[in-house]
């Protein structure tokens, strides 16, 4: 029926760019790679590559009745072997959600032939802008309904007096270039771009995910969350998905990030912004750097006050050396608690003695290890955005916990464990009721069963809610020191 091929595959460079969105399929990313038959006398076959939420099943097995389980059952080939094995249910709800980008336009069209007011933000501000554009003396056959009072009525008036502004004159590649310039994701229609655009004017672009450091993003035809997708680890080599989703009229101390640019930033702009999401992503926030933080300023002098004091020729010197660093540092940096922490701060030590300052040390020091006021601080904010993002916030400590197990089983490869704690993390998120001792078991039978709780899962809960931990966290700690 359909002579070209269609296969699932991760992405192994992010040259390859999507043929519906036109934007780069990035490294580590699930992409469908479809190929046509070899035409006669031609040297090579045509091929597309496509995000999976991008893909929608080709018309001609559409019109046939082939719907998206079948069509991953039937047609989407898996060269790689497993990854139809371990992410099917990911790779079904990402053509889902192509899919009912189709049926939303649809929907859309003949709303439009039937006269009526549409419902879709961006069509609402269209109607009420364009009374103001004719005076007030044409206005739409029905009013736009902002079916909001207070905050969202005025965030509704905020946006109509933007959507004014880039309405007429702004193109596209013109709206794509305010995104480019605040590192934002471009793709979408130009009605998704624009409104893209009017929520970063109001409110900043947006920053990373709290809980996983992947890149938070608005998805087309949503306009009230703001949704992670997680992150591409390097050291595994795998991407690591994250169900992390927020009101994107939330916390904007947690998600956002200001300012946000409408004409192209500085180059020192630009490193300020990168340097923001790498400081983010590692929980520094800047706080390795003396001006920034009390605590290294205080240790930098302390160490500068050593220049010239320290003997590195005899052992018994580079012991005495040693010493001096543990102690300035002790309490204030973040040695590892599972090591010696005096062999730890000896190893850079030694490493760095020969053609270094003491001061310069200790900035190594700092670069390793962190600090542990920052940790502290960085643990809080993860909770913080756990509980803003949870139905009930009692259960952020438990989807933590979770989230943290998974972590582990993805570094040992084990996609399938990890990916039981994520649907456990999903449903978690959305319950309304607080897991505790008595209910926990619950959770996993009969008529209050929920998705992706199974025995062993609630057993966890249940233990989590016992003592604060469970077991298998905690093998997973030992095993990862």
């Amino acid at each position: 029926m359909s002579e070209s091929t269609y296969s699932i595959a991760l992405a192994k460079t992010s040259r390859a760019k999507c043929k519906t969105c036109k934007e780069p399929i990035q490294k580590g990313e699930l992409k469908v790679f479809v190929e046509a038959p070899l035409r006669e006398g031609a040297n090579f076959a045509m091929s597309a590559s496509y995000h999976v939420s991008c893909f929608k099943i080709p018309r001609k097995l559409a019109s046939a009745g082939v719907d998206v389980e079948q069509f991953v059952g039937d047609y989407l080939m898996d060269n790689d072997g497993e990854l139809l094995l371990d992410r099917r249910e990911e790779v079904l709800d990402m053509l889902r959600e192509a899919a009912s980008k189709t049926k939303a336009k649809t929907k859309k069209a003949k709303s439009s032939e039937n006269g009526s007011s549409s419902t879709d933000l961006m069509e609402r501000l269209k109607e009420a802008a364009s009374v103001d554009d004719d005076g007030g003396k044409a206005p739409p056959k029905k009013k736009a309904k902002t079916n909001s009072k207070s905050k969202e009525e005025q965030e509704f008036k905020a946006m109509i007096s933007i959507y004014r502004k880039y309405q007429k004159g702004y193109t596209v590649a013109k709206l794509k270039d305010i995104l480019r310039w605040n590192q934002q994701l471009l793709t979408g229609t130009k009605s998704f771009v624009l409104f893209k655009v009017i929520d970063g004017e109001l409110h900043g672009r947006l920053s990373i995910c709290p809980l996983c450091q992947g890149d938070l993003k608005l998805m087309e035809g949503d306009y009230d969350k703001i949704y992670c997708s997680g992150r591409y680890d390097e050291d595994i080599g795998r991407r690591i998905p994250c169900s992390y989703t927020v009101p994107r009229l939330g916390n904007a101390e947690t998600i956002r990030a200001r300012p946000f640019y409408l004409e192209e930033p500085s180059e020192e702009e630009k490193e300020a912004m990168k340097q923001f999401r790498e400081d983010a992503r590692e929980g520094g926030g800047g706080g390795t750097k003396p001006g920034d933080n009390p605590v290294a300023q205080e240790l930098l002098e302390k160490a500068e006050a050593l220049d010239g004091k320290l003997d590195f020729t005899t052992n018994p010197g580079r012991k005495h050396a040693v010493g001096e660093f543990v102690a300035l540092v002790k309490g204030k940096v973040d040695l590892p608690e599972n090591r010696n922490a005096k062999m730890e701060v000896g190893k850079l030590v030694m490493a760095n003695c020969n053609g270094k300052s003491p001061k310069e040390i200790m900035q190594i020091i700092f670069d390793k290890f962190g600090f542990a006021d920052v940790k502290q601080e960085k643990a809080a904010a993860k909770e913080a955005a756990a509980e803003a993002a949870c139905a009930n916030p009692k259960n952020a400590a438990l989807i933590l916990a979770f989230e943290e197990c998974s972590k582990y089983y993805f570094a040992e490869s084990n996609r399938n464990a990890a990916l039981s704690y994520k649907k456990a993390i999903a449903t978690l998120t959305e319950l309304e009721e607080a897991v505790t001792e008595d209910n926990a078991l619950s959770f996993s039978k009969g008529k209050t069963k929920l998705p992706g709780i199974g025995k062993a899962t609630a057993e966890k809960m249940r233990e989590f809610c016992q003592t604060g931990t469970f077991a298998k966290l905690e093998e997973k700690r030992e095993a990862h020191k």
